[in-house]
């Protein structure tokens, strides 16, 4: 007599196989677009860095722009562009007509015509791209930043992306001659969820501290300052006395080429906000209520380690209560900016 298995339990195997299958695959491929979204990411910031390079290595970033416009009129010689959109035609450029900003607002996209409608500092007109791949850009151009003749220290900026299941990759982002463009992009196109929220899985990246609407993405509950947690700050190579950021390391090196600390400062100023102090950071954190404030995680602040050694600074935990010293050289630690 020949065994096998009954209908019956074909049936219940198929049927256990199904349920595990309906939980596992909307996670792998909620993690398999996550890791496609930030390599479209990466990918966009490489190609104009290329092109900003190539700039450099011909002598045409050796001085300022006089606005967003004209350093488009070069770039577009060195990087291929399918469509170009003045800011009066902004949104033709990009994917969708509103999208969802830091905040979880919709915001109408047309409304981003200078760097103030994208939360920054300069007032210069923005001008939309849709590069050659079909990856759609809203870019700004600060003409107060110095440009970089041909001997000019350039440094390499690596920053750590999200990859789906909790975990991030490095990668090779971006350099310093990127200094004055700012911009925000859009990963997947028209597919969802068409979000910059900075709580949530966001397919609307942000460049040098661009993010659509103005004024701050979130606030203290008092009302009188900014408050801003960042993704992903990077770090500065302090070890390279003569890099262009050096000025965000400690008076004396810390010794560490990769110095999250100065990042968490770098990004900060691109907002034009800064590091809170440990007080700040402390009242912030356990007093005040504000949006997308964490709840969990320790953060950076501007305090160092009153003559402790130059490689420690001070990192408030969440409930801001307690704090303690962080070594420099700590990549998961959060950032928090404030208003200046």
């Amino acid at each position: 007599m020949k065994k096998g298995f009954t209908l019956a339990e074909v049936l219940i195997t198929l049927g256990i196989i199904g349920v595990v299958a309906a939980i596992s695959m909307p996670i792998l491929i909620q993690n398999v677009n996550e890791r496609a979204n930030s390599e479209r990411d990466a990918n966009i910031a490489y190609k104009i860095t290329q092109a900003v390079e190539k700039m450099r290595a011909l002598g045409y970033l050796n001085s300022s722009y006089a606005t967003t416009e004209a350093f488009v009129d070069e770039l577009q010689n060195h990087l291929k562009i399918a469509k170009r959109c003045d800011y009066n035609h902004i949104a033709e450029c990009w994917p969708t007509s509103t999208v969802i900003d830091t905040t979880g607002k919709e915001y109408d996209v047309s409304k981003a015509k200078t760097g103030k409608d994208l939360q920054l500092k300069t007032d210069t007109n923005n001008v939309g791209l849709v590069l050659a791949d079909g990856g759609a850009i809203i870019l700004n151009y600060d003409p107060s930043k110095e440009g970089y003749d041909l001997g000019s220290k350039v440094t390499a900026t690596r920053i750590s992306l999200p990859v789906g299941g909790g975990k991030s990759k490095e990668f090779a982002y971006t350099t310093s001659v990127t200094d004055a463009l700012a911009y925000v992009t859009d990963v997947n196109g028209r597919g969802g969820p068409n979000s910059q929220e900075t709580d949530k899985k966001n397919d609307i990246r942000s460049f040098n501290g661009a993010k659509f609407g103005t004024g701050c993405a979130g606030k203290m509950s008092s009302g009188d300052k900014c408050v801003y947690q960042v993704a992903s700050a990077g770090y500065v190579n302090c070890s390279d006395t003569t890099g262009a950021d050096y000025s965000y390391c400690s008076p004396t090196p810390s010794g560490y080429t990769t110095d999250y600390w100065a990042g968490a400062k770098k990004a900060c100023d691109a907002m034009d906000m800064k590091l809170p102090t440990k007080s700040e950071l402390a009242s912030l954190m356990k007093n005040e209520t504000w949006d997308g404030k964490p709840t969990s995680g320790w953060f950076w602040s501007s305090t160092e380690d009153p003559g402790g050694p130059q490689d420690l600074a001070r990192v408030v935990s969440s409930n801001g209560g307690t704090y303690t010293n962080g070594d420099k050289g700590y990549s998961n630690i959060g950032v928090v900016c404030v208003g200046k």
